[in-house]
């Protein structure tokens, strides 16, 4: 018996020997030098191990074939197939760096080494399909220098906006999209589609686009089909969104204390609804209203890709689909996009493409930016003892019906019902069809025709319904309804010429463009609905038709392009454009003009002398210089005005609306091209075998000739003065980004960073009707706090300088002018102290100065990613630094002098003679010292943060796994979080306001989590 126990633990422990496989070898790079650490890995396992000190490596598996992968940073992957036990000799070749990756530019492409002009690559590409966004502008934040993206909070809605290198103008700004190469003006793109994103900063790389690029120009190539077979990738995720930092209303309790405190503080009775024996009900605490209207959010997202293709033609196609749900209830965004693509070579020298996309999107979002009728700011006002419904189903108002003390709560919305009660639609439909024919007719010669068409077709209706409830009733209901239609086709014909003799490359590109735009819109105010069903909200039914409008127009853009590119022996190169664009705007003596450019770059490490700098792989010293003309801010017929019309009620008794026309706005035959004007000088370096690589530029760019609208002539009766060339604005600055790729062992990994600053200035407004620009945006009509001035940047907070809050009465008295009077006569303890600033013995809006604006001085951002085995990993920091916001939110929400809004919490520690440390001034129910109606800098907040964007973890299952249920297939499963912590001063709700960061209670940026799996086969 012992003897067969021995037998047979000797055959199990051959047999076992026998099923190792053993598995050998050294690594070598291609000059036979031994690459230390390297990676050798089973395919589809977690089974491998690294190459030593000599390069070697050695380890054993179960499996008795497979495939084995050797891999190591810089340098190009390969995998060797093994049966049984074996040994290899591998030589890995130095991988092609980014630097010889082709850069899409405008009309052509080029190897990144070779460009002189300023143009950024967005390296991360992989990520975009991994994160729970909405759009592509939401990917660049942060990823590019000089690029600076801006949420417009968070409600569904908005769009963020995209400023390079600066604001130009006070005039709308964006940058051209160009997808496929040719301009792109359709609707949200699908992350899923795209394959690159460029963008041409300066005005030598974008001139080509000539008019429509002086904001600069983001170059987006879409997916495409490769020969072989079918190829199906699925992309879903899902989420949930939230809220964060929220502010807290007072509670029943704390509104009466902090109104009765208030009034005593003023010296004034106190209002009998504070008074719990006189209005029980005020007394009692029943609703949270941001609790009311925020909640957690879901977020769903679907795309199907296919692709595949053969000897003659490639093909794609991506269906996808995303809902998200607003933070705010009934507010939400949906999406459905079709992208089909597909070239077809018809000889070896001609061939045709077509690039369809047709999306159709709502999106449903709120009014904040009204410090009257804002969701969130209501949110604020509406008293806690209210509660959401009334006993019978109805929406409550501020006080039960029939209450005495309506009044004392003010006018407002129950902001419950201003989210429910409307009934809005808001589709749209964009229909963009690009085909193309390319055609080699001569050696060295290629012809290319490409026609775009894109079509939007847009509705808009609104049913507000009766608000019968206390705050701010309306007996009457209203129908707002309204169509648009925008029509437009771009075509375009290129020829280009691409030739080498010896060291010398030419490159000739030509190209006439023509482009024609037809637009209409029509509106209809009804009123009086009898009923307010939802089949009932149509104009056939409304009462009466209290106003209607329209408007139209058509455009035109001929260009001639004509661009020369020289290359000498990989060293010298030379690039230079110029653009002729003809516009319908400008009256026929000034609709034309030429926009040139040029740039050159010198490639120092191709020179002999540096060739012993094995370190250095690539130097690039490169400057540019070129104009834009900018035809962005041109109105459509703003060098001669259309008249106006309008329908007035004329006569008594049988009066009739009779049709009237009149000139509006005075016109302008002199009008010419406002002008973008930039010069840059970078220094491109590739480090170490490509495994460091730094961009560093400087550059200083100005908007000559800004467009405004001046003053009328007030001896025309006009309303509006003309459209006018008028000053000139200066951005200047510097931007700086670096990438690193390394290993240890099995741990891939890239550190990405950058940083940019900008400095405006508005150099001057000559031909302008004033010597500043006055900005209305304001406050409920009280606070104006924007001003631009030559010497100062646009839109700079001009305001009147703060100094604390007086504590005694004694420093209030001894705050005196030159001649002993009290510059604050009407202060007392708790009141704001304000700055004297021009010395004339009291406050006054002489008293202003500037404070900067909304806009960084430095923008930062850093990227990391990690791979170990099947596990991968990706941190986003992005941030700003020198931003000031002007938090009009306290204007209410810590202002007892307003109308018996409820306020928020944080007035609860609001200056007193035990609190007086505090910054809130003292509760009271007049405001005699101005704390809140003087345009003051205490509404100035830092808005500088540090945000975790992104933070993504994935993982990638095992490939024989898999091939035993699809061969060939791969599926990774990821965990992404988007803005998982905010570091901030800021006392809003979040400090990414947008626009010119005025903030009345923003919406803010969601925090969101998703699964999510991508699995292709």
């Amino acid at each position: 018996m012992k003897k067969l126990l021995i037998l047979f633990s000797l055959v199990i422990i051959s047999i076992t020997i026998m099923a190792q496989t053993k598995l050998t070898g050294v690594v070598y790079d291609s000059e036979k030098l031994p690459l230390i650490g390297a990676s050798i890995r089973i395919s589809g396992t977690s089974e491998g191990t690294v190459a030593d000190m000599d390069g070697k490596f050695s380890f054993e598996t179960d499996l008795t074939k497979g495939r084995l992968q050797i891999s190591f940073i810089g340098f190009q992957s390969i995998e060797r197939e093994f049966d049984g036990s074996q040994d290899y000799t591998i030589y890995l070749a130095q991988e092609t760096t980014s630097l010889n990756d082709v850069v899409v530019i405008g009309y052509g492409s080029s190897r990144k080494s070779d460009l002189t002009g300023s143009v950024a690559s967005v390296s991360n590409m992989d990520q975009i399909s991994s994160r729970p966004i909405t759009s592509a502008q939401e990917f660049l934040q942060g990823n590019l220098a000089g690029v600076t993206v801006q949420q417009q909070g968070g409600d569904p809605a908005s769009t963020p906006t995209i400023t390079i290198r600066g604001m130009g103008s006070v005039n709308t700004e964006s940058p051209l999209w160009v997808v496929d190469g040719m301009p792109y003006y359709g609707g949200t793109l699908n992350p899923n589609d795209i394959e690159s994103i460029t963008v041409l900063k300066d005005a030598a790389s974008a001139a080509i686009y000539g008019a429509q690029a002086s904001s600069g120009v983001i170059v987006v190539t879409t997916k495409s089909g490769k020969a072989g077979k079918l190829s199906v990738a699925v992309d879903v995720f899902a989420g949930v969104q939230q809220a964060d930092n929220l502010p807290v209303p007072l509670t029943a309790e704390e509104q009466n204390w902090a109104y009765n405190t208030a009034a005593d503080n003023s010296g004034a009775a106190r209002d009998p609804a504070r008074d719990v024996s006189l209005n029980p009900w005020g007394g009692v605490n029943r609703t949270n209203w941001i609790d009311e209207i925020f909640r957690k959010a879901s977020v769903y997202n679907a795309n199907v890709g296919l692709s595949g293709g053969g000897e003659k033609g490639i093909y794609s196609a991506s269906f996808s689909y995303q809902k998200k749900q607003g933070l705010l209830i009934n507010t939400s965004s949906e999406r459905i996009g079709l992208r089909v693509k597909s070239q077809y070579n018809l000889s070896d020298k001609m061939r045709v493409g077509q690039n369809l996309y047709v999306l159709n999107e709502e999106a449903i979002g709120t009014n904040n930016t009204s410090s009257y009728s804002g969701t969130i700011i209501n949110a604020m006002y509406m008293p806690s003892a209210a509660p959401v419904y009334d006993g019978e189903g109805n929406f409550h108002g501020v006080a039960p019906k029939g209450s005495d003390y309506a009044g004392s709560y003010g006018d407002v919305y129950n902001p419950v019902a201003l989210l429910k009660r409307p009934a809005t639609s808001n589709p749209v439909t964009y229909i963009d069809a690009n085909a193309y024919i390319e055609f080699d007719f001569i050696k060295d010669f290629k012809f290319r025709s490409s026609l775009m068409l894109s079509l939007k077709d847009s509705e808009y209706k609104k049913f507000t319904p009766k608000i019968p409830e206390s705050g701010r009733p309306s007996e009457m209901n209203y129908l707002n309804q309204s169509w648009s239609k925008r029509n437009k086709w771009i075509w375009d014909n290129q020829v280009s010429y691409s030739k080498t003799i010896n060291n010398h490359h030419l490159d000739f590109t030509g190209v006439y463009s023509a482009q024609y735009t037809k637009y209409e819109y029509n509106l209809v105010n009804a009123q009086d609905f009898a009923r307010e069903e939802n089949w009932y909200h149509y104009l056939e039914n409304a009462g009466s038709v209290n106003s209607y409008s329209s408007d139209a127009y058509e455009d035109a853009l001929n260009s001639m392009i004509g661009r020369f590119r020289y290359n000498y022996n990989d060293k010298y190169f030379l690039m230079g454009s110029i653009r002729r664009d003809q516009t319908s705007r400008l009256s026929s003596k000034n609709n034309s003009d030429l926009f040139p450019s040029a740039s050159v770059a010198w490639k120092m490490s191709s020179e002999s002398f540096m060739q012993e700098l094995n370190w250095i792989h690539s130097m690039k010293l490169r400057a540019s210089w070129g104009q834009i003309g900018n035809i962005q801010s041109v109105s459509y017929y703003a060098y001669n005005v259309p008249m106006s019309s309008q329908r007035p009620t004329l006569g008594e008794g049988d009066a009739q609306k009779v049709s009237g026309y009149y000139v509006k706005q005075q016109s302008n035959p002199n009008l010419k091209w406002e002008t973008s004007e930039s010069f840059d000088v970078g220094l491109d370096l590739s480090l170490f075998k490509g495994s460091l690589e730094i961009t560093s530029d400087y550059f200083v760019k100005n908007t000559n000739d800004m467009i405004m609208t001046n003053a009328a002539d007030s001896h025309l009766g006009v309303n509006d003065g003309p459209t006018s060339n008028v000053g000139t604005v200066e951005n200047k600055g510097f931007e700086f980004s670096a990438l690193y790729k390394g290993n240890i062992g099995s741990l891939k990994y890239s550190v990405n960073g950058n940083f940019s600053t900008t400095k405006n200035n508005l150099k001057d407004l000559d031909g302008y009707t004033s010597s500043y620009i006055y900005h209305n945006n304001n406050v409920r009509s009280t606070l104006y706090p924007y001003r631009s001035e030559p010497g100062q940047e646009l839109y700079s907070y001009y305001l009147i300088s703060s100094d604390g809050i007086f504590k005694t009465q004694t420093e209030i008295d001894n705050y005196t002018g030159s001649n002993g009077q009290l510059i604050q006569p009407n202060a007392k303890p708790g009141d704001l102290k304000f700055i004297d600033s021009n010395k004339d013995g009291e406050i006054s809006n002489e008293d202003r100065t500037y404070k900067g604006n909304a806009f960084p001085d430095f923008t930062y951002a850093f990227n990391f990613s990690a791979e170990y085995k099947n596990f991968d990993l990706a941190l986003t920091f992005q941030g700003v630094s020198g931003v000031k916001l002007f938090n009009a939110y306290k204007f209410t929400a810590y202002n007892a002098a307003q109308q018996g809004y409820n306020l928020d919490g944080r007035v609860l520690d609001a200056w007193s003679a035990g609190n007086i440390n505090s910054d809130i001034p003292m509760l009271r129910v007049d405001d005699p010292n101005s704390n809140f109606g003087t345009n003051s800098d205490w509404y100035l907040e830092g808005g500088s943060y540090l945000r975790l964007k992104n933070l993504t973890i994935g993982y990638n299952v095992p490939a024989l796994l898999l091939n035993r249920i699809c061969q060939g297939s791969s599926l990774r499963v990821y965990f992404s979080a988007e803005n998982l912590f905010t570091i901030t001063d800021y006392t809003g709700l979040d400090p990414e306001v947008g626009g010119i960061g005025l903030d009345l209670g923003t919406y803010p940026v969601a925090k969101t989590y998703s699964l999510g799996l991508s699995f292709k086969f």
